[in-house]
């Protein structure tokens, strides 16, 4: 496993410098187009006619690349980063076909569908099955999920929790609501869950 680990980091110390300006090719509703990864669930259009689009993508999560925040069972935090990171290289390597009616989620970010990515994310590990409401994840994503964890790939490589969150909030975002809300995805099924709170 350190050997391993070894590896990887060694894999991102280096990529930065191959990959600082790095396209891929999508297609969105039939037309290809260059596209940035930021993470591995979402990226930005570089050119064409949705130019500056920033996307989310449907139906999976990957973890948080900013930083090292993840940890369940033996990992840690280190290893859930080193993961999260390896997810946007994957999808920085692919040429994926997308679809969407250009709906926005919250944050303003144009939601698509990219089927053949969301299933090799998620069953090489890098992903998990996810949905924003209380309906399970689609079972050809749940199957690639259970693949993932019984082969212990990935985020699964060390446990498995029953919740993954992937959403933390502090009350003080948003002063003019009573309560805040931390998304919790079930490991199981990849509904989603809001528990509402009071802290900041």
């Amino acid at each position: 496993m350190r050997a391993h680990l070894a590896a990887l980091i060694l894999l991102m110390l280096w990529t930065p410098c191959v990959h600082a300006d790095a396209r891929t090719l999508v297609t969105v509703n039939g037309k290809s187009m260059p596209v940035f990864f930021n993470d591995g669930d979402s990226f930005r259009v570089l050119e064409g006619s949705l130019s500056g689009t920033k996307a989310r993508l449907a139906g999976f999560n990957t973890l948080e690349s900013h930083g090292p925040v993840h940890r369940w069972g033996q990992a840690s935090t280190k290893e859930m980063y080193i993961v999260a990171k390896m997810a946007t290289l994957f999808g920085r390597r692919g040429v994926w076909s997308c679809t969407s009616d250009m709906t926005t989620d919250t944050y303003g970010r144009a939601l698509l569908q990219c089927p053949d990515l969301a299933e090799a994310m998620i069953r090489k590990g890098f992903a998990h099955a996810m949905t924003v409401t209380a309906e399970p994840a689609a079972p050809r994503l749940l199957a690639a999920q259970e693949e993932a964890k019984e082969h212990k790939r990935g985020l699964w490589s060390q446990g498995t929790p029953e919740w993954v969150l992937t959403s933390l909030h502090s009350v003080d975002e948003r002063p003019d609501k009573p309560t805040a809300y931390n998304r919790l995805v079930s490991s199981v099924d990849g509904h989603s869950e809001k528990v509402r709170h009071t802290r900041r």
